[in-house]
């Protein structure tokens, strides 16, 4: 973990309150903490660094996390690795959702924070128009490849092909990325750990449907974001979950019953706009429409996704 990353952290326990963390016990190469502990002073709780990883997940996100499943299985690993960088391996069936996306955020200055960032691909993309770039992701096997991609400046990994037959996939990136600016961290989006109104913009892509508490996760955009002169990138296929989320949470997809019912990107619309109170001051919607995109899972198996996505700005504050 880079030390400029440490300066921004915060206590995921103690929010609302926002309680630095105290770096100890650290282990350095070459300026990058390999191992160590973040110590809260309030709650007590420490947060280990392991292999240059930080882990900076609420208890009750931590009691619940297994290792090697779900996204941090290797067949996941595979197949997001794919859907990030098919298309600098030259595969005809790679998409361009991650320029389409990229392209839509630009940056007035400041940093930029891509929550659920898996391996890292946004963060690369953004980090040739923003100050620096933090990537935020529950899964262990995500940050710990983006972190070598990240070091290493290239990418080797065993592409699934059925089973346990794999091949070898190796990608050299030379191609504007600011690596030295770019950094990850295990979080929780519904707990970050950084302080308010701290980046100029943030992502959140593909997560919503995710999350155990949709509205939450939203509130805690508003919260680490700027309260001026800042963007809000959201995409999402609205593909809703009781594996996820109880119904009662979802932001739309329900006929009756929530304010929230119907489509998902009206809901966002109305939030968007200051509505149930969640973005203020109230974003306006600066561009809109909809990203395909595809994860390859083994080379029979994929999925072809349809997000929606809008962007939201909110301008500089003249008062």
């Amino acid at each position: 973990m880079k030390h400029w990353v440490t300066e921004k952290l915060r206590c995921p326990d103690c929010l609302p309150k926002e309680i630095p963390l105290e770096l100890i016990n650290q282990r350095e190469i070459s300026g990058d903490i390999i191992d160590g502990e973040l110590n809260c002073r309030v709650c007590g709780r420490t947060y280990p660094i392991k292999k240059g990883i930080a882990i900076v997940l609420p208890q009750k996100t931590a009691r619940i996390k297994n290792g090697n499943n779900g996204y941090d299985a290797p067949i996941m690993l595979s197949a997001y690795l794919w859907s990030h960088f098919g298309d600098h391996m030259d595969d005809s069936r790679a998409t361009d959702a991650y320029r389409i996306w990229s392209e839509s955020l630009q940056s007035g200055g400041g940093d930029a924070l891509d929550i659920g960032c898996a391996v890292g691909r946004l963060c690369f993309e953004l980090s040739k128009t923003h100050e620096r770039v933090i990537g935020v992701d529950t899964s262990t096997a995500f940050i710990a490849k983006a972190r070598e991609i990240v070091s290493r400046k290239q990418l080797d990994f065993d592409l699934i092909v059925e089973g346990h037959l794999t091949q070898k996939r190796h990608l050299k990136f030379n191609n504007g990325w600011n690596f030295e600016n770019v950094d990850f961290v295990v979080a929780d989006a519904m707990a970050l750990p950084f302080p308010q109104h701290d980046f100029a913009s943030v992502a959140a892509i593909n997560i919503l449907e995710k999350v155990s508490d949709p509205l939450k996760h939203l509130t805690e955009v508003n919260r680490v974001l700027r309260a001026d002169t800042s963007m809000f990138l959201f995409s999402d296929p609205f593909s809703w979950d009781p594996a996820f989320s109880r119904p009662e949470r979802w932001l739309g997809g329900s006929k009756n019953g929530t304010p929230y019912c119907h489509r998902g990107i009206d809901t966002m619309r109305r939030l968007f706009a200051g509505e149930f109170e969640v973005f203020d001051p109230p974003l306006e919607i600066a561009d809109q429409g909809e990203v395909s995109w595809k994860i390859r899972k083994t080379e029979n198996l994929w999925e072809h996704i349809t997000s929606q996505f809008l962007v939201g700005c909110r301008k500089m504050n003249s008062g």
